[in-house]
Parts: C-alpha cells; structure tokens; sequence
C-alpha cells in the first residue's frame, strides 16, 4: 500500500488512517463549505477542504474514495 497525494502539500499512507469524517458547514448568508477530516492513528488531523473547480483545488470525495479503496481493496 502506497503513499496517496491529498493536496499538493500532504500525501498519506492509508494504512495509517484512522477516522474520517465530514465537516459541512452552511451560512445563512452564503454558501457552505465541506471540509473532509483525515484522522491519523497518531492523533494528527488533517482538514482537506473540497474544491475541485479551484485552480490545483482538491476533491475530497475522490480523497476519500482513494483512501477506503486503499484500505479495502
């Protein structure tokens, strides 16, 4: 199992995640964000925001997809 490029500044190794969960948050005056958490078994957090229609933005749906297909497969 290899390394998995979250962003341009953060790759992981899948056999080491150990929570993820989605923090969506909406505005009343504006749109909302989802920011996909990526626990570590150390107790590290990373907070992947997902903005695929920015410039180099990162999709965290296919962030966490990679990951469980990591893990699983």
């Amino acid at each position: 199992m290899g390394m998995i490029r979250v962003t341009s500044d953060l790759s992981i190794n899948p056999a080491f995640v150990s929570h993820m969960a989605w923090d969506r948050r909406h505005y009343m005056n504006g749109p909302g964000d989802s920011v996909l958490v990526i626990t570590m078994a150390d107790g590290t957090a990373h907070r992947v925001t997902h903005q695929p229609w920015m410039l180099d933005g990162t999709d965290g749906y296919d962030v966490e997809r990679r990951i469980l297909e990591a893990v699983d497969g």
